[in-house]
Formats: structure tokens, sequence, C-alpha cells
């Protein structure tokens, strides 16, 4: 049995390394398995012959200079597997992404929707589905936040009772579909509700933030430890999902986990991880395919672009109907929980790699 290698962004905050760590810790129960930094691909490689695992297989390639593809090209030979890890942000990559997944003896994707995208893009290496997860954490009881902001606007919701709608925009607005988040509040507006939007977002500003300045806004800056995160899901009667593109969305995931209805496309990976019941109340009709990330060189495809009258109108269906909407997504949570959590994620990681390794 080879050692596994599992090569990431070690040491950096990027949710591309928050996954690894979970992989290599669910690995890790299994199998040996080395932790090492994405730059030292190349070299160890080389000298030592593993199961090499590269997460993400696609972005050193073109942005970090620590794996070039020439170097992939290369020290393949000398790897008796290796294995990519990467996602699709639209229903397809480009051909020469296609051409590099090929150089893998397998790879692993998060969603179903990442599963097509490579497949219906040519990819002909097994590709395994091994979704994200959710500590148990997210399945503990709500409580009065700590964080003191998230506190504050907590006191705000006990006195005042607004609808209360969160929305993250940590990047890519036009991916993440602002304009249409702002067009939606245009609609609520329009129905004189009494709302209160909290906008999660990191310290940089994505300039389609200022699309939501003119609302009944409240900003959240910054990284939130866990517990803090799932206190401001907490506050939430309806988190907005309205990403063009995407390969799985944890904001989704998470929200549902809480028992938090989300209103999102109906085409995309988060309706993967609707719990059933739930879809003719949270799905919003696609206006049109469209281009979620112009002139990437991986992501080459299209996403949804979610309709906004019906996003109005199911917006509008969801506040007339909250008490039985909210108690199905409460209902839910079981199945988020038997479906989603690391603990089910487990089983099929083992899976994806016993099958890799033939063991």
């Amino acid at each position: 049995m080879y050692p596994i290698h599992y090569y990431y962004p070690k040491g950096k905050d990027l949710s591309f390394a928050y996954i690894a760590e979970r992989h290599i810790e669910l690995l890790a129960r299994h199998y040996a398995v080395n932790p090492l930094p994405l730059g030292a691909f190349p070299a160890s490689a080389n000298m030592i012959r593993q199961v090499a695992v590269l997460h993400p297989y696609f972005y050193p390639l073109t942005t970090l200079g620590e794996v070039k593809e020439a170097v992939l090209r290369r020290v393949r030979s000398n790897v008796p597997f290796l294995v990519g890890v990467d996602v699709a942000d639209s229903d397809a990559i480009s051909s020469w992404a296609a051409e590099l997944a090929n150089l893998t003896d397998a790879f692993i994707v998060n969603s179903g929707w990442s599963y097509d995208a490579y497949v219906r893009s040519g990819v002909k290496s097994p590709v395994y589905i091994v979704p994200h997860g959710l500590e148990s954490e997210w399945f503990r009881e709500p409580r009065r936040p700590v964080h003191p902001v998230v506190r504050a606007l907590y006191d705000i919701k006990q006195r005042r009772r607004p609808f209360t709608i969160l929305y993250f925009l940590w990047h890519s607005g036009w991916r993440k579909g602002a304009d249409l988040a702002a067009q939606l509040m245009d609609c609520i507006e329009r129905a004189k509700i009494d709302y209160m939007l909290v906008v999660k977002k990191m310290d940089v500003t994505d300039p389609a933030f200022k699309l939501l300045t003119k609302y009944r806004m409240f900003v959240v800056e910054g990284r939130l430890a866990r517990d803090w995160l799932i206190d401001l899901y907490d506050l939430a009667d309806l988190v907005l999902l309205p990403s063009r593109g995407g390969s799985f969305e944890m904001s989704g995931l998470e929200a549902l986990g809480r028992g938090v209805p989300v209103l999102m496309p109906n085409v995309g990976p988060w309706v993967e991880y609707t719990p059933p019941g739930l879809e003719k109340y949270l799905h919003v009709k696609t206006a049109r395919m469209v281009e979620p990330l112009p002139g990437n060189q991986i992501h080459s495809g299209k996403g949804a672009e979610w309709d906004p009258e019906d996003a109005c109108l199911k917006f509008v269906e969801i506040y007339t109907n909250y008490d039985e909407v909210k108690a199905r997504a409460v209902a839910g949570v079981e199945w988020i929980k038997k479906n989603y959590s690391w603990d089910a994620v487990e089983e099929k990681i083992k899976f994806a790699f016993g099958r890799i390794l033939g063991y």
C-alpha cells in the first residue's frame, strides 16, 4: 500500500484548504496520509512512490505558479496513483481542463452538478462525488449570540421582530447574483414588509455591494468562528442564494442544516441538498443560462440565472406561509444530517478511495 500524500494550500485561509483538511482527517481513519503543501509536489513526487492527491487540481496550474502544467506532466510518470480534487463552477469545463483532468487516475468532485460538468466535457478518468459536510456543531441547540455584532442584531430581532433576510457577498458579485438580490429587495419593499437585510461580507468589499446599500441593511464583516456563524444563521428567517454559478455553495447547506429556508435557483448543485418536500417553496424558475465566470480558463460553461418575477412570487409565498415553510425546513434538518454530516461524507470518501486504490 503506497502512502497517500495529500497536497493542498496548507496554512492558507482558503475554502480549498478547509475542505482538504476535512478530507485528510477522514482518510487518516483508514489510510496512512501525509499532508503536504502544494508547492512540495514537484520535488516529493519525483522522489517517493505514492498516491498523490492534488487539491485543488487546476488553480495552482493557472494562478499560483506552484505546480506548473509542464511539471505535472513530467512527474506524472513517477506517481503510481494521481488523484485530482476540484470543482465545477459552471456546467462545463474547458477542453484544456478536461485534457489535464485525464492525466489523473481518478477525480473527486463535490456534487452531482460538478460530476455532470466533468463527464459532459470529456473527462474519461473515473469521477467520484464526495460532497462537503457539516460538523456536529451545526446541529446544536440555538443560543443567545456571543459575538457583539451578532448579539446586537439578535437584540433588534427580539425587540422589533422584523423578517430577517441573510445574504452572503464575499466576492464575485455577478456570480453570487448581487443584482438579483437587489431586485428581490425591491420586490420586498414594494410589499411594505418590515424586514432586516443582513449582508455577510469579508474584509474586502465587492463592487456589487453598493447595489444593496439603499436597503435597510446591516453588515457583518470578517471571518466568524463557527459557533458565531451558526448564531448568525439562527437570526435569519430566510437566506438568499441567487448565485448564477458555483459547484456547491456552502451557505445553502449551512442554512438548511439550521432549519432556515433558502431561496435558490431550480438549476444548480444546491438542489441536491434541498430536503425533500421543500422544492416547491424554495426553487425559483430559471430565466436563462448565462456565463457565471466569463473568460475563465477552466469553468467555461453556464449557470442558471433565476427569474426575478418568480423569485418575487416565491418570496411572497414563503412570507405568507412562513410557519409551514419553516416547519418543513426544521423537519428537513434530520435529512441534512443523515446525508451531509461529515460522518456521512466519511463513507463516501472511503468508498471512492477504496475503488481508486483497489482495496
